[in-house]
């Protein structure tokens, strides 16, 4: 039989005729749009407002954090100035606020979070956003102290070198001198005191010759004193430098083991929760992620301690410099002493000369005392020899150990302060840019209105029908059953596709949405098996309902369920595998799905006709269903 299109022309009539019905047909998705899209607009995913934080206790640290937190725009801060943590734990458990956060005085404690967890959607977001804002303020001191520390080990590079070249020069200087006390001794042991009174004049030479290197000598050990003197200061100012270097480095080293500490808790904490909600089912995505975590912070955790293993042993290398600068400090010490001891003995020896000169009629007087003095030459001799010798030891070793400790320096302030502050720094792309909130929940807004519209056209338009007898007086025509439902459904779809062009404009009137023109054949195709799938679903209910109350009802219990397993308000990431499995078998999953390829993804028909074929199938069992019991309920 050719079609008439009697029915679509009927129907079509109706809604015109009915001027309030045909408002409300073109009204009601403009005003559901104007309403869903004025909630969402402008928001973003993972971003709260107005969020009502308690604050206690107090510190320069935490101020800094609330700081921080009151910028975000996330939070209405509300300071309660107590200092027992008990206050906030009470405020958040009789919901006077959605968190609460305790800062003690004490900044070597931890502070304290209390959530709602009653608020299961919003509790997540407040703690990441705490735990966001502390690694960055954690980074940044790290980053400030050890940059601070960096400067001054660069500093203390630089002071080494001439530390090194004062003991260079120092160990010459007593070289020098061993040299000069060699040569006077080699003068003395030259003098033949046998001759010495046959040859008065030739004494009175030598003697002079020997007071005069006894006087340089005397000189020589003088300024060898004040460079030991300097030496000494610098050692001592090394040594202060070193003790100070290493309590800055001590601070570093704990800072460190309280990060550790901090994420072996997190780790620990992870772990407690991924035994309790994974023992079951540990394939859920949310454990994978879980676990994925756990192992990411113990390998964080490994990786700390490799990366900062350089600074415990530059923390322990300082120990043993300052160590070593105390007993060089002893040595020069004592150095010192016994320098000032030889010029001592070179100020008697020369006062000695000078009474054997003055006195040379006394020869047999003045060769004792010569010989006496080449007595005491000889011990100040072997006293210089090991001066010497323990001089040459100890600046052998000291040179040794700055060399060690310039280049461990060195190695250390090559690397930048960044990389010890945050040894692994993550980098957040999202891949959809300059798309709003509402672009992501189009294909669900969309699929839900049109899901309720068509349930409501298809199931009221038949219920009406039976109920006035029309459906009885249009089948007395030559019109078969089938191809009024046919026509029937052929109305409530161009109803609905009317409404879902409706939808897609006051998105981009009044949200500027913009949908690609090549994806609009696409979009539209998706629309009209969409529509077509619910109304025969529809008219199913519809026959089985023996009024419009009835048929309403019968809708709501059937779409509700629908809603909630959609994916749209709750994810299919959090249900468990059977509610995953009769979600994804949903007519509304696979419109979002469709619509999803198409408006977000923007993929071809090759991506989405997997989505189409099951609802053409839904629709076709839906009007199937509904013209076997519209059959048997005429027949009867």
């Amino acid at each position: 039989m050719a079609l008439s299109f009697s029915v679509i022309k009927k129907d079509l009539k109706v809604y015109i005729r009915h001027r309030k019905t045909l408002m409300l047909i073109f009204i009601a998705p403009i005003l559901i749009m104007v309403l869903i899209g004025s909630v969402f607009s402008g928001a973003s995913e993972g971003n709260l407002r107005d969020v009502k934080l308690g604050v206690g206790g107090g510190s320069d640290q935490g101020k800094k954090i609330i700081e921080e937190l009151n910028s975000s725009g996330m939070f209405i801060i509300i300071d309660e100035n107590t200092s027992d943590p008990a206050v906030i734990e009470e405020g958040v458990r009789k919901g006077r606020y959605s968190a609460g956060i305790f800062i003690p005085e004490d900044e070597t404690q931890s502070l304290k979070l209390f959530l709602d967890n009653s608020r299961v959607q919003i509790s997540p977001i407040i703690s990441t956003a705490f735990i966001s804002t502390t690694e960055k303020m954690s980074y940044e001191l790290t980053f400030g102290f050890i940059s601070k520390l960096w400067k001054n080990l660069k500093q203390m590079e630089s002071e080494l070198k001439p530390l090194k070249e004062g003991v260079v020069m120092i160990n010459r200087s007593i070289v020098g001198l061993n040299s000069d006390t060699k040569n006077a001794l080699s003068s003395m042991d030259d003098i033949d005191v046998d001759s010495l009174n046959g040859s008065i004049s030739v004494m009175k030479n030598s003697l002079g010759q020997m007071r005069t290197d006894l006087l340089k000598s005397a000189e020589d050990i003088n300024v060898t004193r004040n460079e030991l003197r300097e030496l000494d200061r610098n050692v001592s100012s090394i040594q202060n430098d070193t003790t100070e270097l290493r309590d800055d480095l001590k601070l570093v080293v704990d800072n460190i083991d309280a990060a550790d500490a901090s994420m072996q808790d997190v780790q620990t904490q992870l772990h407690m929760t991924y035994n309790l909600t994974c023992s079951i089912d540990p394939s859920i995505q949310q454990c994978v992620s879980m676990a994925v975590a756990i192992r990411q912070l113990r390998d964080t955790r490994a990786l700390m301690l490799e990366r900062t293993g350089r600074i415990r042993t530059l923390h322990n290398n300082l120990a043993t410099i300052s160590q070593r600068s105390a007993e060089l400090h002893e040595k020069l010490v004592l150095t010192d002493i016994k320098l000032q001891k030889m010029q001592e003995s070179i100020s008697n020896y020369t006062s000695e000369i000078s009474k054997i000169h003055g006195n040379i009629t006394s020869i047999e007087t003045a060769i004792d005392s010569l010989g006496n003095v080449k007595t005491q030459s000889a011990n100040v001799s072997n006293q210089m020899e090991k001066l010497a010798a323990e001089m040459m030891n100890s600046s052998s070793a000291l040179t040794s150990d700055i060399d060690r400790t310039g280049l461990f320096i060195g190695e250390v302030i090559a690397r930048s302060p960044a990389v010890i502050a945050a040894p692994i720094k993550l980098d957040r792309e999202p891949v959809f840019k300059g798309r709003s909130y509402l672009d992501f929940l189009m294909p669900g807004i969309i699929s839900i209105v049109l899901m309720f519209i068509s349930f409501l056209l298809a199931s009221i338009t038949i219920v009406q029908e039976r109920s006035k007898k029309t459906l009885i007086r249009t089948l007395l025509t030559p019109l078969s059953l089938g191809m009024f439902l046919f026509e029937k459904t052929a109305a409530l779809i161009i109803i609905s596709f009317l409404q879902g062009i409706i939808l897609i404009v006051v998105a981009f009137v009044f949200y500027g949405i913009l949908i690609p023109t090549g994806q609009l054949a696409s979009l539209f195709l998706v629309i009209l098996v969409y529509a077509a799938a619910f109304i025969g679903i529809g008219m199913a209910l519809a026959t089985l309902a023996e009024s419009e109350n009835t048929a309403m009802l019968l809708t709501l219990v059937l779409s509700i369920p629908m809603l909630f397993l959609s994916g749209v308000f709750f994810p299919f990431e959090t249900m468990p595998e059977l509610m995953i499995i009769l979600g994804n078998a949903l007519p509304i999953t696979m419109g979002i799905r469709a619509l999803e390829t198409v408006l977000i993804y923007q993929k071809g028909f090759e991506a989405f006709y997997v989505y189409l074929i099951p609802l053409l199938v839904y629709g076709l069992a839906g009007m199937g269903t509904a013209y076997v019991l519209l059959r048997k309920e005429i027949v009867d």
